[in-house]
């Protein structure tokens, strides 16, 4: 099945269920293929698309915490691998006419290093499996219609606030990682949504979709900076350091001109009094399906 609601699920807490362990039970195929870039970033996928649907039944479900948890240290600790590729990807995007004083970095960026997963894949498979041995014991606590408008309306709330925040900071890289991670989170929420009114959900969950893709690529230029910020003299020109911070600066404005008014038209309006309606659609779709 798909990641969205769904009227063969008998209330939210089968969604839950049923949800939860299709990504997770993914993840853990996946870990096979843990040398393939792919399966990195397909683990990490289904590791936030669980995350926000835990996020979005937070309230009724005191297992929470240690479950987030526990997909956030994976998701870290397989984090180093996927920067490692995305550096060299997003250089490549930046310079893709590979101008002389940009060779030395390409050299240096793909040259092995010590991005290596955190932690051994069997102990990340262990953590994996204690999480997905409990999902089928999940029982929310509460009604389902009052779960779902405190977790949409923190979404939206924590969407708005980091964009603001990130308005604030146009150089604050956290800032926009922080937007980012929100962006997301409502973009799933979204897609778990669909179902519920396509023709109206397709074109936000589209834009929703945009919007994370952005701001995913503007995280990706400041890991790039970051790192080669770090890097020695010796292996980083001056002439290259100052090449790279143009195109860097002149990508990532470009980029928040077009996600700032992105952003403000979907998360216009009060968190509350939009997740009371999404609320009733929902309602309204189970009671005449």
């Amino acid at each position: 099945m798909t990641y969205a609601f769904d009227l063969a699920d008998t209330d939210l807490t089968a969604s839950l269920r049923r949800i939860a362990t299709e990504e997770l039970a993914s993840a853990l195929a996946r870990l096979d293929q843990i040398d393939a870039p792919r399966a990195v970033h397909g683990i990490r996928k289904n590791l936030k698309k669980t995350r926000a649907l835990l996020r979005l039944v937070r309230s009724g479900l005191a297992e929470q915490p240690a479950a987030n948890q526990t997909l956030r240290e994976v998701g870290l600790a397989l984090s180093a691998r996927r920067d490692a590729a995305v550096r060299l990807a997003t250089l490549d995007r930046l310079f893709p006419d590979r101008p002389e004083p940009m060779q030395g970095l390409y050299s240096v960026l793909a040259l092995p290093g010590p991005d290596l997963v955190a932690e051994p894949v069997g102990a990340l498979r262990e953590r994996l499996i204690s999480v997905l041995d409990k999902v089928q014991g999940w029982s929310l606590s509460g009604k389902d219609t009052r779960i779902l408008r405190a977790g949409l309306a923190d979404t939206r709330a924590k969407a708005l606030r980091t964009a603001r925040a990130a308005r604030r900071s146009p150089h604050l890289d956290e800032a926009f990682h922080d937007w980012r991670k929100r962006a997301k989170d409502f973009w799933y929420q979204s897609r778990l949504f669909a179902p519920v009114w396509p023709d109206l959900f397709a074109p936000l969950v589209a834009s929703a979709d945009r919007l994370g893709e952005m701001l995913g690529d503007h995280h990706d230029l400041a890991v790039l900076r970051a790192h080669v910020a770090a890097l020695p003299d010796a292996q980083v020109p001056d002439l290259t350091r100052q090449m790279l911070a143009r195109r860097l600066d002149a990508a990532q404005a470009e980029i928040e001109a077009r996600a700032f008014p992105l952003s403000a038209r979907l998360f216009a309006g009060d968190p509350e009094a939009i997740a009371r309606i999404w609320t009733d659609w929902r309602r309204i779709w189970r009671e005449n399906a």
